[in-house]
């Protein structure tokens, strides 16, 4: 049993037991006071007949020679009828009360999902950019062990200041998950994709297209959506790259002398981005081009 069903059950029979405690205590005071005013009631009619025998009773009041009672039966009647009604409006109360309560669960419960799934997704983003990061590396070293220069140590000093900055930016949106999904502005992608373009090191050709575009989102999820879609582009290119930014458009497309099948990760972490900030995400293979289009809906 989810722990959800687990809460909404004890608000129900609490719920219930707060009420049942409600009424039982109302039917004990009724019940007290009922015999209080049976008392005080037939005294003062008993004391008015004395002086006048013929004077009329109230319809729930019954003479038995000297002796005065009230009609039960009629105060049992009229008890039943407003236990009714507050039994049908407390009914009504707790069924609302549990719907309200309900959609609150569902909303928390939707809430931890979000960040449950926002939190793999960080990960295997971090993951990815890691694996970058010492892919370059090793670049970086087999260069080193051939001729040592200095551009290469400066391309490896870069590199690990990057993946220090990537990895800063991933524990505060750790710290700031709850508000991370709500949180937009205004991002030139133009800056974006060149910012992104500039974390890789490769000698592949890159051309890039572009216009001044501007889209209200949230940044650090497009970066990463830019990010691994070049990170695919790079990776299973064999000699060029193509970016082009449209209006409301950013086509990749990649050459590659064969389909090489990865774990597919990135594309997935893509595909939920996309889906959660309402974008649309296409691939297509053609001949020896691979192109992806991501379109801003």
């Amino acid at each position: 049993m989810r722990f959800q069903t687990k809460i909404f059950i004890l608000f129900l029979f609490s719920a219930v037991i707060i009420f049942s405690t409600i009424n039982f205590i109302t039917i004990y005071f009724f019940k007290e006071e009922y015999i209080k005013f049976e008392n005080e009631f037939t005294s003062i009619y008993q004391d008015i007949l004395k002086h006048g025998k013929n004077h009329p009773l109230p319809p729930y009041l019954k003479r038995y020679g000297d002796e005065i009672i009230i009609d039960k039966t009629y105060y049992e009647e009229r008890f039943a009828r407003y236990s009714k009604t507050v039994l049908i409006w407390e009914a009504l109360f707790i069924l609302i009360l549990s719907f309200l309560f309900y959609k609150v669960l569902v909303l928390i419960n939707k809430k931890e999902i979000e960040h449950e799934e926002f939190l793999k997704f960080l990960f295997f983003v971090l993951s990815h950019k890691i694996g970058n990061f010492l892919s370059v590396m090793k670049t970086n070293i087999e260069i080193l062990k051939l001729k040592p220069e200095l551009r290469v140590l400066e391309r490896i000093e870069n590199s690990c200041n990057l993946i220090d900055d990537e990895i800063k930016k991933s524990m505060e949106a750790i710290k700031k998950l709850p508000k991370i999904s709500k949180s937009r502005q205004t991002v030139n992608l133009n800056e974006v994709v060149n910012k992104t373009v500039s974390k890789f090191v490769t000698d592949k050709k890159v051309i890039f297209t572009s216009r001044q575009l501007f889209l209200d989102i949230n940044p650090e999820a497009f970066e990463t959506i830019i990010f691994l879609l070049l990170d695919n582009a790079f990776r299973y290119s064999r000699s060029k790259v193509h970016i082009k930014i449209c209006s409301d458009v950013i086509a990749i497309r990649n050459d590659f002398s064969e389909i090489l099948k990865g774990s597919g990760i990135g594309l997935q972490i893509v595909e939920y981005l996309c889906r959660i900030h309402k974008f649309s995400i296409k691939y297509r293979a053609k001949g020896e081009h691979f192109l992806t289009i991501l379109k801003f809906l």
